[in-house]
């Protein structure tokens, strides 16, 4: 295995992806329209990619497989991208530290356990052409484990029986099948920004059976282009989604409740909106997106429409110039009237002091503040509150005695 680090802009992505597996496994024709869109990536995908060569960084070193210099001279290198951001190596070493300790416990029952990590995985036997780059798998008998990085914190993914690392599992079990007895696969998706790991596991028969009568089939569509389109909430990321008929079907069958007060719509039809809003408000938008991006770049001019300037902000271009002319030509003027001094956040403040000090120092300092109840999907893996008129008395009878 090569110790040298994976160039993440660079590296090769096939049609059948299988971080997109999501999508094309639900709407077969999807990946061959997306092939036809050039986009550029957007910041948030440029800060997930930086994220994750941090974590390849640094669990490559934990692993002894690159030197102290070759580290420090890449770390240098991450830190000086314009998109780093203090706090970014705190959530990293979630990752890092589950994927290193999952490969420590196997270790105690399997000395040749494998850690891989950026591994390129094949899995064309059963999705023409067919791979991917899975973040981290480690292996020994009985068990092979994906682990998959999600830095992004706008929408939560588990694992639960999620396509794309049931791709990388397929591809690691061809790649390691001959050398360890797998029986069980473990698949997990760390997300440290929402203080999310997922964990699901599933056998390594019934994966196969998968494979065998629902993933080749599918993928042969998607690959030719054919098969129905299927609106759903695999469309979010789509390229396409801003000019896709099905969706827009999909989406304007809110209409069909012509606006009524909700008092007057039965709860199937209040829970199928609320079901509906998401992909609904989402697509709306990329929309709008799509529209002003074509009328900046190309001049486009859409009917009812027209471009104009946008509000102006007025912004200091040297702020320490600005403090100096005010305080030279002001005695009576203070640091406080024009500075903005505010406490730096929890994490950089942890940093700073280092965890024990700072538990020592702080804890009895900070709360933790529950956020106001959601109104979410069942499938949303966090538990229900407890909304009994039995449970409210019993929240609030210090109130009403």
């Amino acid at each position: 295995m090569s110790n040298s680090l994976v160039n993440h802009e660079t590296r090769e992505h096939a049609l059948l992806s299988a971080s997109s597996a999501h999508r094309w496994l639900n709407c077969t024709p999807s990946a061959r329209l997306e092939d036809k869109i050039q986009e550029h990536a957007s910041s948030y995908a440029e800060e997930g990619t930086l994220a994750h060569e941090f974590a390849e960084l640094y669990l490559t070193y934990n692993l002894h497989r690159i030197s102290q210099q070759e580290f420090n001279k890449r770390l240098d290198e991450l830190m000086n991208n314009q998109l780093f951001k203090d706090e970014m190596p705190d959530y990293v070493s979630v990752y890092v530290d589950y994927c290193y300790q999952q490969y420590l416990q196997m270790k105690e029952t399997c000395k040749l356990s494998e850690i891989i990590t950026e591994q390129k995985i094949d899995f064309s036997r059963y999705v023409p052409d067919g791979f991917g780059t899975l973040d981290c798998c480690v292996v020994g008998d009985n068990i092979l484990e994906i682990i998959d990085f999600k830095y992004g914190k706008g929408v939560p993914v588990y694992a639960d029986n999620n396509q794309q690392l049931k791709l990388y599992a397929i591809g690691a079990l061809l790649a390691f099948d001959l050398i360890y007895d797998i029986k069980d696969i473990r698949l997990t998706i760390v997300q440290p920004r929402l203080d999310n790991i997922s964990t699901w596991e599933i056998s390594t028969k019934d994966i196969i059976s998968w494979a065998d009568t629902e993933l080749i089939a599918k993928a042969k569509d998607a690959f030719a282009g054919t098969g129905e389109m299927n609106a759903g909430q695999w469309c979010k990321f789509c390229k396409v989604k801003n000019r896709c008929k099905e969706l827009a079907d999909y989406n304007l069958q809110v209409a069909k409740y012509q606006f009524k007060q909700p008092a007057l719509l039965s709860d199937d039809d209040i829970s199928d909106i609320m079901r509906r809003t998401p992909a609904l408000i989402d697509w709306a938008n990329s929309i709008n997106d799509y529209a002003q991006q074509h009328a900046i770049e190309d001049g486009k001019e859409w009917p009812g429409y027209k471009l104009v300037a946008g509000r102006s902000v007025r912004k200091w271009t040297d702020e320490e110039q600005v403090a100096q002319r005010i305080f030279a030509d002001n005695d009576c003027i203070n640091e406080e009237d024009v500075y903005n001094i505010k406490l730096k956040g929890i994490t950089l403040i942890e940093k700073l002091l280092g965890k024990n000090k700072f538990g020592d120092l702080l804890d009895d300092l900070i709360v933790k503040q529950s956020g106001s109840p959601k109104l979410v999907n069942l499938s949303d893996k966090r538990p229900a509150l407890n909304t009994s008129l039995e449970q409210a008395k019993e929240d609030f009878k210090d109130n009403l005695e």
